[in-house]
């Protein structure tokens, strides 16, 4: 009969996420990610396997909850314009979180940190940026036919454009916290909606 495990997979894997997202994959320990996960080695090897499986669950995880809070803010904004105003000031969310230990985005780090090494690493990255794009777009749909926004361009093309301005500005802010054009480039994203 297998023992049963006495943790909470879910309690785990948000500390090692935290742990990632403050050290990067490659300067974390072990050592570290059992005593951060409050778990024996034989738990870490039979559930996640290694290090690598432990950061794959932590990268999905913090994924996931990215998701949802872009998810969250697509329902609560009255206007997609709204919506894309919150989607970037959100990056000043990122710059306060950056002086609390926690630089950036777990998932822009690990791009930086992985590139394309790792294929599964890239999936996952890859299917989350076009989550993103699609929550993004059925915003942008909506509003289209609801006529609330003037541009016939194809929803997920504006969706895309955002996305990687949003990006763009992320990266900027990442090494120059105090960016002084992200109301300016907000205000020509919304822009788009109008032309």
């Amino acid at each position: 009969m297998a023992r049963k495990r006495e943790f909470d997979r879910e309690q785990v894997i948000e500390r090692a996420m935290l742990l990632f997202w403050a050290q990067g994959y490659e300067a974390t320990s072990i050592r570290e990610l059992k005593a951060v996960m409050e778990i024996s080695s034989s738990s870490m090897y039979e559930v996640f396997g290694d290090k690598r499986g432990v950061f794959l669950a932590a990268l999905a995880r913090f994924c996931e909850i990215e998701r949802a809070r872009i998810a969250e803010m697509a329902a609560q904004a009255p206007t997609p314009q709204q919506f894309i105003v919150q989607l970037f000031a959100s990056l000043e969310d990122i710059v306060q979180t950056q002086l609390r230990t926690y630089s950036g985005s777990l998932v822009f780090n690990t791009m930086v940190e992985f590139g394309t090494r790792d294929a599964d690493i890239t999936g996952l990255m890859l299917a989350h940026y076009l989550h993103i794009a699609e929550i993004i777009t059925e915003v942008l749909a909506h509003a289209q036919a609801a006529g609330t926004i003037a541009s016939q361009d194809s929803p997920l093309h504006l969706a895309y454009t955002i996305l990687s301005t949003l990006q763009g500005v992320a990266t900027v802010k990442s090494v120059k916290p105090d960016f002084a054009y992200v109301d300016a480039i907000t205000t020509a994203a919304i822009r788009l909606l109008s032309l």
